[in-house]
């Protein structure tokens, strides 16, 4: 099969699948998301993220920490630069950690110890059928980091994490549009042609390894960004039991027409989560 039927398959699968928030939070999320952002480039000047990572965790949550050290030492974590991806096998919850060699890795390790500790946690932080909200967990530990880090010493990596978050998610997000209107098309029109494909979207959306579910896997991200900012900022979170209930209760709408969070625009229950 070639890329292009190989998409169209993907498209007319992809249709049928009911995405987590309604079309009006895409549209919202698109405009919130539509800077002229750059990709800034990190400085490699850090020798033991490691080491800041998990005294982060140790004077966080000690019960977590003890959970990464564990991890890290019965080989349940894997931390090495020759991993091609970071991830945790939902399998048997183990974290495989790609070291980038430069300053983001504290991010990185913060990132991926948070999806580790929530499949180690019995039950799960995150309960499978609110999956959607892993990636909000994952973006809280790293929106703490920040307030944690030394602001001076460590001021111009949070900025630069801050701006390449914008950056990634803002391509999501036009890979997300562009997905959705061959979506849009195919349920119009019954099938999609060839001649209906224009190839520089095509690859766009397909260099997204996303298992299939391109819009759901892919709105994680932006939504991440923008409801863990909400908690930090607002200190709306004292449990990490009660995580996915607070973000539930969030008004997204509210916080996508009025930019970023202020209290007053948490004021009613969320019903954008399907």
């Amino acid at each position: 099969m070639d890329k292009i039927d190989k998409f169209i398959r993907k498209v007319k699968v992809e249709s049928g699948y009911r995405k987590f928030v309604n079309h009006d939070i895409i549209d919202l999320l698109s405009n919130y998301f539509n800077g002229n952002y750059k990709k800034e480039q990190y400085h490699s000047t850090i020798d033991n993220p490691l080491d800041i990572a998990l005294q982060f965790y140790k004077e966080y949550n000690y019960e977590y920490y003890n959970l990464i050290l564990n991890g890290i030492k019965s080989k349940d974590i894997i931390i090495d630069t020759e991993i091609t991806k970071s991830y945790v096998n939902t399998s048997n919850s183990k974290a495989y950690i790609k070291l980038n060699k430069n300053d983001v890795d504290i991010f990185m390790l913060v990132h991926e110890f948070a999806h580790f500790i929530d499949k180690q946690s019995v039950p799960h932080i995150i309960p499978d059928n609110y999956w959607f909200l892993s990636e909000t967990f994952a973006f809280y530990f790293e929106k703490q980091l920040e307030l944690w880090l030394d602001n001076d010493k460590y001021k111009d990596l949070i900025l630069e994490r801050r701006n390449n978050r914008m950056f990634f998610e803002s391509r999501m997000m036009k890979a997300i549009n562009y997905q959705l209107y061959y979506e849009d098309l195919y349920k119009s029109n019954g099938d999609i042609k060839e001649s209906d494909i224009d190839l520089e979207q095509m690859n766009f959306i397909m260099r997204y390894d996303t298992d299939g579910n391109t819009v759901n896997y892919l709105l994680q991200y932006p939504i991440a960004n923008i409801l863990s900012e909400t908690l930090v900022k607002n200190n709306l979170l004292s449990d990490e039991k009660e995580f996915v209930s607070t973000c539930l209760n969030i008004d997204l709408y509210g916080l996508l027409d009025n930019k970023f969070p202020h209290q007053s625009s948490i004021t009613k229950k969320a019903t954008i989560f399907k």
